[in-house]
């Protein structure tokens, strides 16, 4: 089997779950071969040429990856497509929790924060509702979002309707590395939420319709240090190095991953360390009988983050090795 071979059924089993590519590119490599023999008929000792030329029209025959891959698939995906389905659950499979944990701590500060006793079985309860509200809202936005950059990079409703849009070819497949471009667009996204993360310190309570509890202020306590501060966006930014590194290369390798959860690790440390040993939110945004629970649901929200983003990140690693 040629490197031309491989490249395709590679970027046909991109696009589909990772416990059955194995099965799949095994029968697309057993029919790619069949049909190369068949092509080349009856000749006992064909030219490196005729080969080559039987496993061009034979690829060109089976079509475009992406659309081959949705024979393969057990449920249509026609709101977004083939290319960007892994990248849209990638990022369903990333954000989802992220969302989860960020709406449980922004909802115990302001139930705390509005309440003078702090009743367990009232704050679960609005934890739960306003937490599945978000949960659904960014499910919503995340699908949009994927659906109309799928359509915009389809070419469009019309191109298609006018039959402008051009058929494949293996050209096209000699400039496409599905697990490349996967990659980057990964990297991308993580970029995107350290940017979010760094912005957190800066955000003002009124942003999220608790600003009445602090007069608009952030949810820091100005009172901080400016190292921890500090400290904090320079963790971020050893990220981002590392993630403008996968953007780059457009690949990743087992010492990014490893130097990665090192940072993760170091970093949950260092804000556990500092929410269990000063005040970090606004003061005006805590009570005396809440201010344990709001460290208590921080603390574990963040090592939350930090787990989920290592198994997120090594099945990643281990789909694209």
């Amino acid at each position: 089997m040629s490197a031309l071979t491989t490249i395709y059924v590679d970027n046909v089993v991109s696009h589909l779950p990772e416990d059955s590519r194995g099965d799949i590119a095994a029968e697309i490599k057993a029919t790619i071969d069949d049909m190369v023999e068949d092509r080349l008929g009856d000749l006992e000792h064909p030219a490196d040429e005729q080969t080559a030329a039987a496993e061009r029209e034979v690829l060109e025959e089976l079509g475009d990856p992406a659309q081959l891959s949705r024979e393969y698939t057990n449920s249509p995906q026609h709101l977004i497509g083939p290319k960007s389905y892994p990248v849209f659950i990638w990022a369903i499979r990333w954000v989802l929790p992220l969302v989860a944990v960020a709406a449980a701590v922004t909802n115990s500060i302001a139930f705390i924060a509005t309440n003078d006793e702090v009743q367990i079985g009232a704050l679960i309860g609005q934890l739960v509702g306003n937490t599945i509200v978000a949960l659904l809202t960014a499910f919503a936005a995340i699908t949009i979002i994927f659906a109309l950059g799928d359509k915009e990079m389809s070419g469009g409703a019309a191109d298609k309707i006018a039959g402008t849009k051009k058929d494949w070819s293996v050209d096209q497949l000699r400039a496409t590395d599905a697990k490349a471009n996967q990659i980057r667009a990964e990297a991308v996204l993580n970029l995107i939420f350290l940017v979010l993360l760094a912005l957190i310190p800066l955000i003002p309570t009124s942003l999220v319709y608790v600003g009445h509890l602090n007069n608009g202020e952030t949810f820091i306590n100005p009172d901080l240090e400016s190292g921890w501060l500090l400290g904090y966006w320079a963790f971020l930014t050893l990220m981002a190095v590392i993630e403008v590194i996968k953007l780059v290369r457009s690949s990743t390798s087992a010492a990014l991953i490893i130097t990665g959860v090192v940072l993760d690790v170091a970093m949950a440390v260092f804000l556990t360390i500092a929410l269990l040993t000063q005040q970090v939110l606004h003061p005006d945004l805590t009570s005396a009988s809440g201010a344990e629970v709001q460290q208590i649901i921080t603390v574990i929200a963040i090592w939350a983050i930090v787990i989920w983003d290592q198994i997120s990140t090594w099945r990643a690693h281990r789909a694209n090795r």
